[in-house]
C-alpha cells in the first residue's frame, strides 16, 4: 500500500470504521449507527463550521451598505465589484468563508465511503477484524454485518433515488437558508444593466442551485451508506444554521406559509 494511502487510512478511514463498529456493535443496526455517527462527526466540526456561519450572517447585516453601493455604481460594473470587495475587506468578511466547511464534509464523506466500500466489495470477516482495534468488537468468523436498513442495502446505491432527491430537496434548503442575499440581492441587482456586476448575488446565486444538483448526482452511485451520510448532515447543517442566524432566505417562504396557514383557519 502506498504510504499516502497508508496515512489515509491511519488517520482517517480506520479511526472511523473503528467507531462505526463500536456503535454497530451496541445499536446492531449499520443505519443507525450512520446516522448516530454523522451526528458525532458533525459536532465534532462545529469549531471549524461555526465561524463560517457566523460570517454569513454579518454580511446579511451589511445588505443595507450593499445595496447603497450597488444603487451608487449600478452603471459602473468595476467600481462596484471593488466597492463590494472593499467593503467586504474592511469588516473582514471573505464571500467563499464557507469553503472550509465544505472541504471537510467531502474529506470524511470520501472517508466514509472508504469504510461503506469495506462492506460491499464483500471481505472476509477476517480482515474486518484485523482493522478493528479493541478484541470485543471483533466479530465471531461465522458472523457477517448486516448492511440492510428498511428497504436499503447500504453497501449499495439505493435503487429508488430516494437518499439521493431527499438529500438534494434538503440541501436547496440549506443553501437558501445560508444565502439571504440571493434573495434581498436580487430587486438591487436587477436595477443594473447586468447582475454579473453583483459578485456575492452571482456566486450564492450559482451554490443555490449548483450545490443540490451535484449532491443528488453524487448520491445517484455513491452506495446508500455514504448518501444517509449527506442526508444527516445535510439536515444537522439547516439546523446549526438555524440556530445561529434564524431561516434567513427562508423568511420569505416561511412568511408565506404562515400567512396561508392562517387564511386556512
Amino acid at each position: 500500500m502506498p504510504v499516502i494511502s497508508q496515512i489515509w487510512h491511519t488517520l482517517l478511514v480506520t479511526p472511523i470504521f473503528n467507531l462505526l463498529m463500536v456503535l454497530y456493535k451496541y445499536s446492531g443496526s449499520l443505519g443507525f449507527s450512520i446516522i448516530i455517527l454523522t451526528i458525532i462527526i458533525r459536532a465534532i466540526l462545529i469549531p471549524l463550521v461555526l465561524p463560517s456561519l457566523k460570517n454569513m450572517k454579518k454580511q446579511r447585516d451589511l445588505q443595507p451598505e450593499l445595496d447603497k453601493i450597488k444603487q451608487k455604481y449600478k452603471y459602473d460594473k468595476k467600481k462596484q465589484a471593488e466597492m463590494q470587495m472593499e467593503l467586504f475587506k474592511k469588516h473582514g468578511l471573505n464571500p467563499a468563508s464557507g469553503c472550509l466547511s465544505q472541504v471537510w464534509m467531502i474529506v470524511i464523506l470520501i472517508a466514509l465511503y472508504n469504510v461503506i466500500n469495506t462492506f460491499a466489495i464483500g471481505v472476509t470477516t477476517q480482515h474486518i477484524n484485523d482493522l478493528l482495534y479493541f478484541g470485543f468488537l471483533k466479530l465471531d468468523l461465522k458472523e457477517t454485518v448486516n448492511t440492510t436498513f428498511f428497504y436499503l442495502n447500504l453497501a449499495k446505491p439505493d435503487p429508488f433515488y430516494i437518499l439521493a432527491v431527499l438529500s438534494g430537496i434538503f440541501q436547496f434548503f440549506s443553501s437558501k437558508m445560508m444565502a439571504p442575499y440571493v434573495e434581498a440581492g436580487e430587486s438591487a441587482a436587477l436595477k443594473t444593466k447586468d447582475k454579473s456586476d453583483d459578485i456575492a448575488y452571482n456566486m450564492q446565486e450559482q451554490m443555490l442551485y449548483l450545490m443540490p444538483l451535484m449532491t443528488v448526482i453524487i448520491g445517484l452511485k455513491l452506495p446508500a451508506g455514504a448518501v444517509l451520510y449527506i442526508l444527516v448532515t445535510t439536515i444537522f447543517s439547516l439546523v446549526q444554521q438555524y440556530f445561529v442566524s434564524g431561516w434567513g432566505g427562508l423568511t420569505p417562504w416561511i412568511k408565506k406559509i404562515a400567512v396561508y396557514g392562517k387564511k386556512a383557519r
